[in-house]
């Protein structure tokens, strides 16, 4: 059974608007959804079971105390305080597309007129001995402040630190860089491949390299991870020292929720240009679990540009009017490269460095969720500045 716009207009209630996933495609839609007059008298449920939203470009941050971790990881209950948006802190277990319900781990269900499914990506198992159990990862809040405690410890050691990163994509090059500038310690950076940062545009590329030699980051590329252990790793059958080894390696989208929907060889979610699930008008898809055939980017850009698509597309249909398709527009790409410096591309303009760094902290704290938590961000900043200008006594 599916639920079209015309049959929208015959209901005897507002419309009911669930969305499964707080990341950046669930969060950023709700917000959304309030500058839509048509939508005004909608209820709006945000199913999350985490209690803090992770700005994650910004999590690299809190490693050499750049940012502190509420400034990255706001809570829902602070984001969506004034909103008429509820936030159910619960998991969602299955998705019932036939009668249009959401069943949670607690045993409740959300019925819903309308459902936005944004339940991201996870860390993609590899097959090397001891991963799971010594590596740790970087991608949820326990990992953040894993991460920070362990560095914090290492940077008090007497002797030599080495910490080897696996995974040569922006996040693992992210890494090596801050922690290199954290620790002054032996950095290794280890990839299968042959090249860093493949999909990057070649003058970001460049920058990062320039940041990792810099910080005599040592590069093992075209290098199997045979096993890692509590304090080494083995690669390519040579054992190395590893007090912290981190986990920085791809993602795959969290499994479907429901009964089997047609999804491509990664597990994402078919959707239409528009986003909406195949035979399903008012079910709607986006970021790391949806698949089309122009393909975009697994990125927080292209989930908020989607979020933006879908929220417009729901207060067209509230209307009864057509939804509208979702058009990705790549604005460039920015990643940290150590304390203070930066890389970004866009449309053909790199820029690196001191430079890079404000550039790139400017645009993704513009880009945080609310008017109110940026602000609070951006007080802090100034006050960090000032401090640091004023005479000292």
């Amino acid at each position: 059974m599916t639920r079209s716009p015309t049959q929208a207009s015959a209901r005897a209630h507002p419309p009911r608007i669930v969305i499964v996933g707080g990341g950046f495609g669930g969060l950023y839609t709700a917000l959304y959804l309030q500058k839509y007059r048509s939508l005004k008298n909608s209820s709006i449920t945000l199913v999350e079971p985490r209690d803090r939203f992770l700005f994650t470009p910004l999590l690299y941050e809190v490693l050499t105390e750049e940012l502190l971790l509420w400034e990255v990881a706001p809570s829902y209950a602070t984001l969506l305080a004034g909103t008429p948006i509820q936030w159910q802190q619960d998991r969602a277990e299955h998705i019932d597309l036939v009668h249009q319900q959401v069943s949670l781990s607690q045993g409740d269900s959300l019925p819903y007129d309308y459902l936005v499914v944004a339940t991201g990506a996870k860390t993609r198992p590899l097959p090397i001995p001891g991963i799971e159990k010594y590596a740790v990862t970087f991608r949820q809040l326990d990992d953040v402040a894993e991460v920070k405690a362990r560095l914090d410890q290492l940077a008090q050691m007497p002797g030599p630190v080495s910490v080897t990163v696996i995974g040569a994509g922006a996040s693992g090059v992210e890494l090596a860089t801050k922690i290199a500038d954290r620790l002054g310690a032996t950095v290794r950076l280890v990839d299968r491949g042959a090249q860093i940062l493949k999909p990057f545009p070649g003058g970001l590329q460049r920058q990062a390299m320039g940041a990792l030699m810099q910080r005599g980051v040592e590069l093992h590329l075209k290098t199997e991870v045979n096993e890692v252990g509590p304090d080494y790793v083995c690669l390519d059958n040579t054992r190395f020292s590893s007090d912290l080894t981190l986990w920085a390696t791809g993602t795959e989208p969290v499994p479907w929720l429901g009964e089997p929907v047609n999804s491509n060889d990664s597990g994402q979610v078919w959707v239409r240009p528009t986003l909406q699930l195949g035979d399903y008008d008012n079910v709607f898809v986006i970021g790391d679990v949806a698949a089309q055939k122009r393909p975009t980017p697994n990125t927080a850009q292209a989930a908020y540009q989607g979020a933006a698509a879908v929220a417009h597309s729901l207060a067209n249909m509230a209307q009864n009017r057509p939804p509208v398709p979702f058009r990705y527009l790549h604005l460039g790409d920015m990643l940290a490269l150590g304390k203070g410096t930066g890389g970004v591309w866009s449309f053909g303009l790199c820029l690196g460095g001191k430079l890079g760094g404000i550039v790139r902290r400017a645009v993704y704290i513009h880009r945080l969720p609310t008017h109110r938590h940026r602000l609070k961000v951006v007080r802090r900043a100034l006050q960090q500045i000032v401090h640091s200008i004023l005479p000292r006594g």
